[in-house]
């Protein structure tokens, strides 16, 4: 059987298990796990017919288990309450949904929690001065569900998502002419991907210089958003505004490193220095990053800057799109054997988890699909029927650990 510790990942007043009555730890369990795995069975079953319903938990109530301790038994209350509303939203990624403007999404549930949850408390009392509750939250997960899905939070990922670019190109610390970008755009086009065209979308027989691109003002298409937490928010937001779910954010510096006649003619040498990083709009997250440098001369200097741009640009878009092709399809896409959710893990536990599969099958591949609340979403692929991989996690050796496979290709994981 799994126990679900319902706790909020990395809060400070997180209760040990032991510190839960036994009692209430069976009866709240039985009542986690049947939501849990009824809920992975019908997400793990879900088709492309349903891509414009919400995510449909069964049975529609989600019970959570608190014990907090704070400054008053009101704030406690909402604390529990948020948190298991939070918990119930995380496991949407679950199924083949995910969620879009995740910032606005926590503002959003902290406002109307009381809404989708309902609470009772077991126990209030002082405890060396401070308040102590235990209590029993009981999310309302259909009511949750359509009220995200009518806001448009949740999304269904496309089969082929929605590019976009925002790169800095400097000479000599002032804007030159967006050679990278081209490139970038060219690169985009040969390897068939959609992007934000304003128009022929889908024609890609139309070369991308007789493409116009879908006007983006705030942050500028020509700005590295991956510098600054702030830009790269506000990119994540815009791009979620254009159903973009995929974007290169990167920088293209050159500089001249000499001047100087080769035989009879004076020559521009330049070094053009290219970062650039692929990320995902609904999470943040660096799906993978490239560097190079790369140096040209020329007679014209404008002629120097475009081949040493080109050159860096050729050098790391492969490995860059070369990450997405491999990956994406199993981080997002139903193409890995194994979908596993996770509970009561935080970061340093997580790691520790993804380091004991790795070990005892090498070759297995692991992707973080999702990492919300105090769930977590793995895909797991390997090269072998799947069946072998789960009596491999089966014999994992990792301490406070249980797991319960969920048919056809899904596992529930409890981290305690």
């Amino acid at each position: 059987m799994v126990e679900l510790n319902p706790s909020f990942r990395g809060s400070p007043s997180r209760a040990p298990v032991s510190s839960i009555p036994l009692e209430a730890t069976q009866r709240m369990t039985a009542r986690i796990l049947s939501a849990t795995l009824a809920f992975a069975i019908l997400s793990a079953g879900a088709t492309p017919l349903q891509a414009l319903d919400p995510p449909v938990p069964s049975p529609r109530l989600l019970s959570l288990h608190y014990e907090l301790t704070g400054e008053s038994e009101e704030a406690l209350v909402k604390e529990a309450s948020v948190r298991a509303v939070l918990s119930a939203i995380g496991r949407i990624y679950f199924s083949d949904l995910a969620l879009r403007g995740q910032p606005l999404l926590e503002a959003y549930v902290g406002k109307r929690w009381m809404e989708f949850a309902v609470h009772q408390v077991n126990v209030s009392e002082v405890r060396g001065g401070r308040r102590f509750v235990n209590l029993d939250v009981v999310v309302d997960c259909k009511k949750l569900y359509d009220d995200l899905h009518e806001k448009r939070f949740t999304y269904r990922p496309a089969l082929r998502p929605v590019f976009y670019i925002f790169l800095s190109e400097t000479y000599d610390e002032g804007k030159t002419a967006p050679v990278g970008r081209r490139r970038l755009l060219e690169t985009i086009q040969q390897r068939e991907y959609r992007y934000l065209w304003a128009n022929d979308a889908e024609d890609f027989s139309v070369p991308p210089s007789q493409k116009q691109e879908v006007p983006i003002r705030e942050p500028l298409p020509d700005l590295d958003v991956s510098r600054t937490a702030e830009d790269l928010a506000s990119a994540c937001a815009e791009a979620q505004r254009n159903e973009v779910e995929v974007f290169v954010a990167g920088t293209l510096e050159t500089k001249t490193t000499r001047k100087g006649k080769l035989y009879f003619d004076e020559y521009t040498f330049v070094e053009t220095f290219c970062s650039l990083k692929l990320i995902r709009s609904d999470t943040g997250e660096v799906l993978a990053s490239e560097e190079a440098r790369m140096a040209a001369g020329h007679i014209d200097a404008a002629e120097a800057v475009a081949a040493a741009t080109r050159a860096a640009v050729d050098k790391t878009a492969p490995g860059l799109f070369g990450v997405f092709d491999k990956q994406w399809g199993k981080t997002i896409l139903r193409k890995a054997n194994l979908r596993v959710m996770v509970f009561g893990a935080n970061d340093d536990s997580l790691d520790l988890l993804k380091q004991v599969l790795t070990g005892i099958a090498p070759d297995l591949e692991i992707y973080t699909r999702s990492s919300y609340a105090d769930v977590a979403v793995l895909t797991l692929s390997w090269k072998d029927q799947t069946r072998d991989l789960v009596d491999v996690l089966r014999h994992t050796q990792y301490p406070d650990l249980v797991m319960t496979p969920i048919e056809p290709d899904g596992m529930v994981i409890q981290i305690f």
